[in-house]
């Protein structure tokens, strides 16, 4: 799941209301200034000068695009764009000033309103960047991580163009440099002239930059298996074939091609930029950032009514998981999710403290077809209080602070352990291009009459293309009736 990044003057909606309010700012100190900081004559005439100043304001910064690129600009360009800016907003209020026959308005507050008005916006400008520029930096961690595909001749090329264009939300994780004849690696790190300079004797890894270069393409899976990858970004020469494009896909990952190298999929497509380059993206389902603010918004509204329902468990749970099996009374065991990244995920201890031991012996078991393991009458729960949280699904309260804390949604596919994961082939890791949540179609189409994996996936797949606010709504409103009819539940 990708989501589309804002166009126009709705990218940049925070420095459109930070220069009205810097030049509403602007147009209170003019006056002061003009008339010894008595505001008494301020009145409805100034009053209805500061409207228009809003309205000029918010109309030159659409109209104009007075912020198109704003965040990459230099000191320089910085000045000369606000400067434009409030000339034509003060332009504006002059014209309309003399078309209402309004000539009781101050020159001297009309020359200190286009002076201040440059410096207050020049200024509010840079802090705000440097603002934006910190938290982005303090994301070091959730930074997007790109794989990208390129020939061995333009991979320094590309690195170059991408440390210049100084993108802050994404990093270059991996570099799968493809040979047109063959589609294999070249085992050559690219200098800086473009030149080879190791040969392919060099080793299983080389690296450009400092960034991983992986060898085959049969060691795309390994490498996404083990790291985390959000996008892949393939660039022209590439030499990859539709099928091998693809496959990216099925693997739930979010697809930029340069904008030469126009390909039809069978998924939705749209053109952007991305690091100073023009892309036709595409990913098996398109979101819209509002989407995922509410989405974002209702985990955070149910996960603290939920750990607020944990809370009262806590009171009953504990105590009986204590007494049945003397040990923690939470299990937490690390999961992966979105596109590879591994978390810690808590639960009520419903099983026995030598579970996970026993689980190897009961392997043979195990009634699931592919990647997952599910037994019916497991031995390993704990007689009484563990199948009661398990049938009732209170078991999984405790997950509410993994929504809280970001990990997980209330509504996503459910999270592979290490061990399941380590087992997925290529198009197993489309299910996990979006948050795990602690229910979704698989939890309530009647999961124990599931029992090939394929159909996990399937479901999972349905799910993601698909999604919309008003289905997670849903899902939510079936998982209540499933837990309290006690349907589907391990």
């Amino acid at each position: 799941m990708y989501i589309k990044s804002m166009k126009g003057w709705s990218k940049h909606l925070d420095f459109l209301i930070l220069d009205v309010v810097m030049l509403e700012l602007t147009l209170i100190i003019s006056y002061g200034i003009r008339h010894a900081w008595s505001f008494v004559g301020f009145g409805d005439i100034y009053k209805t000068l500061s409207f228009m100043l809003a309205t000029a304001s918010i109309v030159v910064g659409v109209m104009h695009e007075s912020y198109h690129d704003i965040l990459r600009r230099d000191y320089i360009s910085e000045c000369r764009q606000t400067i434009l800016h409030v000339t034509i907003v003060e332009a504006l209020l002059i014209a309309a000033a003399f078309f209402l026959k309004e000539f009781s308005y101050s020159r001297e507050v009309f020359l200190l309103l286009w002076v201040l008005g440059v410096i207050l916006c020049v200024t509010g400008h840079c802090i705000w960047k440097q603002v934006l520029k910190a938290v982005v930096i303090g994301r070091q961690t959730r930074k997007r991580q790109v794989l990208l595909v390129t020939a061995p001749e333009q991979a320094a090329k590309v690195i170059e163009e991408w440390k210049q264009a100084k993108v802050l939300d994404c990093e270059i994780c991996g570099i799968y440099m493809t040979n047109r004849k063959a589609n294999i690696i070249s085992h050559e790190a690219v200098k800086a002239n473009n030149e080879a300079a190791v040969s392919a004797e060099s080793g299983v890894k080389d690296v450009v930059s400092s960034i991983p270069v992986i060898q085959t393409i049969d060691g795309i899976r390994e490498y996404l298996v083990k790291n985390v990858v959000d996008e892949v970004l393939i660039r022209p020469g590439s030499a990859l074939d539709r099928e091998q494009m693809d496959e990216f896909l099925q693997a739930g990952l979010t697809v930029h091609m340069d904008i030469g190298e126009i390909v039809h999929f069978n998924a939705p497509t749209y053109v952007e930029d991305f690091a100073d380059s023009t892309v036709i993206t595409t990913a098996i389902r398109m979101v819209r950032p509002w989407e995922m603010w509410l989405k974002r918004l209702m985990d955070i509204v149910g996960s603290c009514v939920g750990l607020c329902i944990t809370g009262v468990a806590c009171i009953f749970v504990v105590p009986a998981i204590k007494i049945a099996d003397p040990g923690p009374a939470f299990f937490s065991q690390i999961r992966v999710g979105k596109n590879g990244r591994r978390f810690r995920m808590y639960k009520f201890r419903s099983m026995y403290t030598d579970a996970e031991e026993r689980k190897k012996e009961l392997m043979a078991h195990n009634e699931m077809k592919g990647a997952m393991f599910k037994m019916k009458n497991d031995p390993r729960i704990i007689k009484g209080i563990g199948t009661f949280i398990r049938k009732t699904s209170i078991d999984e309260l405790p997950q509410f602070w993994n929504v809280l804390k970001g990990d997980m949604s209330l509504v996503g596919t459910r999270p592979p352990t290490e061990e399941e994961y380590d087992s997925y082939e290529m198009r197993y890791l489309r299910r996990l291009s979006v948050r795990p949540g602690i229910t979704g179609v698989w939890q309530t189409s009647g999961r124990n009459k599931i029992h090939d994996f394929d159909d996990v996936v399937r479901l999972d797949t349905e799910y993601i293309t698909n999604w919309s606010l008003s289905m997670d709504i849903r899902l939510l409103v079936k998982t209540v009736k499933v837990v309290f009819m006690e349907e589907g539940a391990a």
